[in-house]
């Protein structure tokens, strides 16, 4: 199905939220098998770390009741009751994504008291809380880390469809879920997108984690691309974040692929919540990583043609370690209209004329590779059946040594192999 791209300045950007949960997309059980990933540290790990206080934001239509299963595997772990925050928030028809963020600040200045906090956040809590934190509260610096379950953090082309009768008669939420909204305007430090980091230079680290699996009503997943000018972003990843595919990662999700309803309860996404909620840095700023070729393969996108001229997208690692170190490093890009440097079957990578140099500083021992790449026809339509790839791969110090690694990742339709180098600094 093609859906026309709205203009920039449309009236459908008068509202601002982003919202997903059980508005646009319908839950759908999902049977859970046996984790068996390597072993988490143990709950002595988290007590001698603080543990920090944690504030848990349900997505729409949802409740605080859908983290559940998280809190107990907090408190099991060593988190205390009264350092867990669940912020509740109204998600009928007049709520707006600018209206919560501010409840959101007394929310966290009233239950942390000064104190450093991370934040985890599901579907459209993951822009309430993002826009809280670029609105320039003094108290968003004490975020330690800012963690998105399947969040549309660029909106999602579902709202195109809605369009303004749901947001004028249903909810007003979907205003600001549409992509270029004001709402993820402000929640992405005042841009659409920004191909070197989106998360800003602050403090906090960024982790968010998506899945093909994350289909709804109208059968768009979060992973799909979403369309700004002559660029395709899928909608949860960032630039300048540690990005998670449950389903396609370096470390193994044990084949769980959550529907957009239960990455909150997903065991394999709540294991890696918590590694990530007590990494200490390890590793610090020992390695780096280094992309050094990418193969396109399995392409049925377009008819199957390889090496076609209007391929775009982008291959970026992220260093993800907070502050400076909240950046991405793009290794080839190509806009819509580009002519393709591809090669045909082999991306021309790197690409020196955006890439910030040959190597990427894996900051506290992590890289993330995301690679998006769409054959997509010339227009002014958001065609996700043009996606031929999305996925994201994680280098971790905790997991893999230096060496020479390849990767496959996938889309919809076709495939693409990453080589990749990681080295010592020292």
């Amino acid at each position: 199905m093609r859906v026309a791209r709205l203009a920039k300045g449309s009236s459908m950007r008068n509202g601002a939220s982003s919202s997903n949960a059980r508005q646009w997309f319908v839950v759908l059980p999902v049977a859970m098998a046996a984790v068996a990933l390597p072993a988490l540290p143990p709950a002595s790990a988290v007590e001698s770390r603080g543990p920090r206080d944690i504030v848990l934001i349900h997505g729409m239509n949802d409740g605080p009741g859908v983290f559940d299963t998280m809190v107990d595997m907090l408190k099991h772990k060593g988190y205390p009751d009264n350092q867990i925050h669940r912020f509740s928030y109204d998600t009928d028809y007049g709520s707006r994504v600018a209206d919560e963020a501010a409840r959101f600040d007394t929310y966290v200045r009233q239950e942390t008291e000064g104190r450093k906090f991370d934040i985890v956040a599901h579907s459209l809590g993951s822009v309430i809380s993002r826009y809280w934190m670029a609105s320039g509260q003094k108290d968003a610096a004490r975020v330690a880390n800012w963690i998105s379950l399947a969040g549309p953090n660029h909106g999602t082309i579902a709202a195109y469809w809605w369009g303004t009768a749901a947001g004028a008669f249903w909810k007003q939420f979907v205003w600001d879920i549409t992509p270029g909204s004001d709402a993820l305007r402000r929640a992405n430090n005042g841009q659409d997108y920004n191909w070197w980091g989106e998360t800003g230079n602050g403090p906090t680290r960024f982790t968010t984690f998506r899945s093909g699996c994350d289909k709804g009503l109208t059968g768009v997943p979060l992973d799909e691309a979403v369309m700004f000018d002559k660029e395709d972003f899928d909608s949860t990843s960032l630039g300048g974040a540690i990005n998670y595919q449950v389903t396609d990662t370096n470390q193994d999700f044990d084949g769980h692929c959550p529907s957009h309803g239960d990455f909150p309860k997903d065991t394999a996404v709540q294991n890696k919540v918590y590694e990530t909620l007590v990494d200490g840095g390890e590793g610090g700023h020992a390695f780096k990583l280094r992309i050094d070729k990418v193969r396109i393969f399995d392409e049925t996108a377009d008819g199957g043609v390889k090496g076609n001229s209007d391929r775009m997208g982008y291959i970026r690692v992220n260093s993800g370690g907070g502050g400076t170190d909240n950046l991405s490093n793009v290794y080839w890009r190509n806009d819509r209209g580009d002519t393709d440097d591809s090669g045909h079957e082999w991306l021309n990578v790197p690409n020196s004329g955006f890439n910030r140099g040959p190597w990427t500083i894996c900051a506290n021992g992590r890289c993330g590779i995301d690679a998006m790449i769409v054959d997509e026809d010339y227009g002014t339509a958001v065609d996700p059946d043009d996606v031929e790839v999305n996925g994201s791969i994680v280098w971790d110090v905790r997991y893999n040594g230096p060496g020479h690694f390849s990767k496959v990742v996938q889309g919809r339709y076709g495939k693409a192999e990453v080589f990749y180098t990681v080295e010592s600094t020292s």
